[in-house]
């Protein structure tokens, strides 16, 4: 009998904290949808400055949180040419908080005088002058006009170059310029001498772990002004060309 009644007691404060729990769980539903809006503030914005996000926005302060169609808020903010993606949380003090996902510049397309930073996708964003990001820069695209995403099969050779080249650390910070040409494919300068580097089409983090392993062993012996160009295009060989 004690036993059952043990179980019983159990059973019954399993039934109590789940009920209060339930009970707390639709009173926070009900207190956020049905909060009217104090004040909008936004997070995880570096690129992108308030006075912008603010613009982009009619700000729904004194609105109820349930009643704001965030769907169309969001297409607003991405409309902003560094805004990626958002999302929105309430408070419970009637604070609704965006947090912006900013698109990350990765290199810098250098048209004439024209300069814009690119992200990865193709898509061009412009240079804030007190926010400049040391990347790669990249000749041979168009720089004008920033709703235009570069979509080509030579851009893409170069975003593709780009990628391997980030992800490995001698590649990132040896490279200085990009460039694209029908007959060589990739080509990129050293930040050092501005030594040519011939890396053609495809397969670029095979070839960007052979610049590493040629760096490392051969260039730290011989010094990069030994060189006026490597060519990486070759699976078995590198082939070099001494000043």
């Amino acid at each position: 009998m004690a036993k059952i009644s043990s179980i019983l007691k159990n059973t019954v404060w399993i039934v109590l904290t789940l009920a209060l729990f339930t009970s707390a769980v639709l009173a926070g539903l009900y207190l956020e949808n049905n909060m009217r809006i104090e004040e909008v503030k936004f997070e995880g914005n570096h690129y992108t400055d308030l006075e912008s996000l603010e613009e982009a926005l009619e700000l729904p302060i004194g609105m109820l949180a349930d009643s704001v169609s965030y769907d169309s808020l969001f297409m607003d903010l991405k409309a902003l040419p560094y805004v990626e993606d958002a999302t929105v949380s309430m408070g419970i003090l009637g604070t609704l908080t965006f947090k912006v996902t900013e698109r990350e510049p990765f290199a810098m397309l250098v048209d004439g005088n024209r300069r814009v930073y690119v992200a990865q996708g193709g898509i061009k964003l412009p240079v804030i002058p007190e926010k400049v990001k040391d990347v790669p820069l990249v000749y041979g695209f168009s720089a004008r006009s920033l709703s235009d995403t570069l979509k080509s099969d030579s851009y893409r050779q170069v975003e593709d170059f780009l990628i391997a080249a980030r992800k490995n650390e001698i590649g990132w910070v040896t490279i200085s310029e990009v460039s694209w040409n029908e007959s060589e494919g990739v080509v990129a300068l050293t930040y050092e001498n501005g030594v040519k580097l011939l890396f053609g089409n495809d397969q670029f983090e095979e070839k960007m772990k052979n610049w590493d392993a040629f760096y490392t062993e051969v260039i730290s012996k011989k010094g990069m002004a030994a060189f006026t160009s490597i060519d990486l295009r070759f699976e078995d060989q590198i082939v070099t060309r001494n000043s």
